[in-house]
């Protein structure tokens, strides 16, 4: 019982003890500081002061110190602050204050005062130099720019005033110049000359000097190409780039990879931004002297619309204004080469970038009863999304279905990066020693400006019969050999006693020619409705077609991945026009599929329609919008295209 006591007397001493380390972290993290813009300013000169606290949980009796010898042109302003740093939350209460000396002196600001949890907390006092006011009549100390988390920044040498308050409208001064100015968007590409099917990275950036809040509304289209988003943070996150010496805070809009799907001269569409931005307006005062405006250092932060600013802009000083004002990239032409002819392997199937395969055979030994699965695995760099299944030679003792693929792409990766997986599914047709020849992969390598070709070992299997292939070869002629006896007595399924018309066997012959009758009728009308409705027969059979192609589509369509959806929609129309028009799947394009359809007089109505699923499923990639409805009638659409490109190439087929 001692033991028991003794232990529980420990386990409560050591939460005690756990629970004052908390409190005393706690209390570590509480910062109470009071901020100055400038320790030194003349006598016409206004300054910002802050009385920051962060971390403080349960603030009541704020008390802020005399301000007698000064004049308080602004304020209190009350600003709150979150921040998340390396997974650790922060909060920041701040009030502020804009102060104009009354006279020449070295001035002492006592700290504020608050209680935090119970405990009473100072912030720590700061001094004011005042000099005398310069000739000109105004300061030629720098501003300081008001941070978004209330931190003033550290002065930065060499700029200039007017780089600082870029956001405040000079009177007489042009708002389309200054907007001109300090808010442009434009697109970066990692290069301009490219070959079919290599990857092309393109970047939208907005930059900007001025308070703004944008929004896109116009995406590129992408015409020609294979497009890909990598995904970026929400909210975007600003950086700084400097763009002819003058700084600028950067946003990244949009990163694409884009795969060309044509050669000649394409254009990337641009994209446009409505902006709003937020200019201050300098009020003349006639009731002081002419000097600099004081609240001309509070302007240059992004965030000076919080709600704590609503008091600072009903000064009959300052005025503020919301232009919209909309922008747009400069178009961007790129140079699409056209893949080598010459050494072009046999075995190339539009493949651009850098890639290795394996193949591989998940038994060796088998019977015909057995199915048969080979795998061929292609991984590396370049267009993954885009692979075709190699060819693989298979021989006449197999029966092989259409692949089953699988994709594994990285998530971001740039260049783009992955695996895609074919398993091929082959049935043996007889028994034997079969060997599969080695699987060929060809690709284009851009780095090297050659082609390069991949081969795996040949595969060796050993095929057994199955239970079907040994009744068919079974011999039922038991003692085949053996002379059977002659027995001349009645059989037992002669019936000597039973009258014929009694006889269910009777009946069954009887009925065998009405049977036959029937069916021959039943046949004759199969036959005519086959000829007087073969045009809807071939539309039915031409629907299954779009619909075998559209199989993936559908299952992505029923998940409710719209990406996935549209993607493997235009796939499956580009590929079932590379195999109906035997076209090379990277020699595709939009002019050589209409000379293909014109050479075979298909009219220009379905030609139409096949370029308009086409043009609407690259634009519904980039609508930054889930639509189940839309993403319905582009399947309905990308089967009746198929359907009716099927049924006029089988028409065009039947007349030569």
């Amino acid at each position: 019982m001692k033991v028991t006591t003794v232990s529980i007397r420990k386990i409560v001493l050591s939460l005690f003890f756990c629970l004052g380390i908390v409190t005393c972290l706690q209390a570590q993290d509480v910062r109470f500081t009071t901020i100055v813009s400038n320790n030194k300013v003349a006598l016409d000169e206004p300054f910002q002061i802050q009385f920051m606290l962060e971390n403080g949980s349960d603030v009541n009796n704020f008390k802020i110190p005399s301000l007698n010898d000064f004049d308080v042109l602004q304020g209190p302003s009350q600003m709150q602050s979150q921040s998340i740093m390396n997974g650790r939350r922060s909060e920041s209460f701040s009030v502020i204050f804009v102060l104009q000396p009354k006279r020449v002196g070295n001035f002492t600001i006592r700290g504020a005062e608050a209680r935090v949890n119970g405990n009473l907390v100072h912030s720590n006092p700061v001094t004011i130099e005042v000099t005398k006011a310069s000739r000109g009549g105004a300061s030629q100390q720098q501003p300081v720019q008001q941070m978004p988390n209330g931190w003033p920044p550290q002065r930065q040498q060499g700029r200039s005033q007017q780089e600082e308050m870029e956001g405040v409208l000079k009177n007489g001064e042009d708002v389309n110049a200054k907007l001109r100015k300090n808010i442009f968007v434009k697109v970066d590409v990692d290069k301009t000359t490219l070959y079919e099917g290599e990857q092309l990275t393109a970047t939208y950036k907005l930059y900007t000097r001025l308070p703004t809040n944008s929004s896109v509304t116009k995406v590129p289209a992408f015409k020609g190409f294979s497009a890909k988003d990598i995904e970026l943070p929400n909210p975007p996150q600003a950086s700084e780039e400097t763009v002819n010496g003058i700084p600028y805070r950067v946003f990244t809009i949009r990163k694409t990879l884009l795969f060309p799907m044509q050669s000649g001269t394409l254009e990337l569409d641009p994209v446009e931004v409505d902006n709003h931005v937020r200019l201050v307006k300098l009020v003349k005062n006639n009731n002081k002297q002419k000097s600099r405006d004081p609240f001309a250092d509070l302007f240059n932060d992004p965030s000076f619309n919080d709600p704590f600013f609503d008091d600072f802009f009903n000064r009959p000083e300052v005025t503020y204004e919301d232009v919209p004002y909309k922008i747009q990239t400069a178009p961007v032409k790129v140079t699409v080469k056209p893949l080598p002819v010459d050494n072009r392997p046999v075995s190339y199937n539009g493949a651009v970038g850098k890639f290795s395969m394996t193949a591989s055979v998940d038994k060796q030994t088998l019977s015909t009863d057995d199915a048969l699965t080979l795998k061929v695995v292609i991984s590396g760099q370049g267009n993954v999304n885009l692979l075709n299944a190699p060819k693989v030679d298979i021989p006449s003792g197999f029966e092989k279905y259409d692949p089953k693929v699988t994709d594994n792409i990285e998530k971001n990766s740039n260049p783009l990066s992955g695996t895609r997986q074919f398993e091929f599914v082959l049935m043996p047709l007889e028994a034997g020693d079969q060997t599969i020849p080695a699987v060929e992969f060809s690709y284009f390598d851009p780095a090297a400006n050659s082609y390069k070709t991949i081969r795996s070992q040949p595969f060796t299997l050993h095929v057994t019969p199955g239970k079907q292939t040994k009744r068919d070869k079974e011999d039922f002629s038991l003692k085949g050999n053996t002379i059977t006896s002659n027995y001349n007595g009645a059989l037992k399924w002669v019936k000597q006693s039973r009258f014929l018309l009694t006889s269910p066997l009777f009946y069954i012959l009887l009925l065998i020619p009405v049977l036959l009758l029937i069916a021959a009728i039943l046949y004759r009308r199969r036959q005519d409705y086959k000829q007087n409705n073969a045009a809807f027969l071939k539309h039915r059979f031409a629907n299954k077609v779009a619909l075998k192609r559209l199989e993936l589509a559908a299952r992505y369509l029923k998940e409710g991945k719209d990406k996935a959806f549209y993607e493997e929609t235009s796939r499956a129309v580009w590929g079932y026009l590379s195999n109906k028009l035997h076209i090379p799947f990277a020699d595709l394009s939009k002019q050589l599929i209409q000379d293909r359809l014109a050479q075979q007089q298909i009219n220009g109505q379905h030609t139409a329609a096949l370029f308009d699923l086409l043009d609407n499923c690259e634009m519904a990639l980039y609508t930054p919008m889930h639509n189940n409805d839309r993403m319905q009638g582009t399947y309905q659409q990308a089967v009746t295209v198929i359907s009716q490109l099927e049924d006029e190439l089988q028409r065009a087929k039947s007349v030569v």
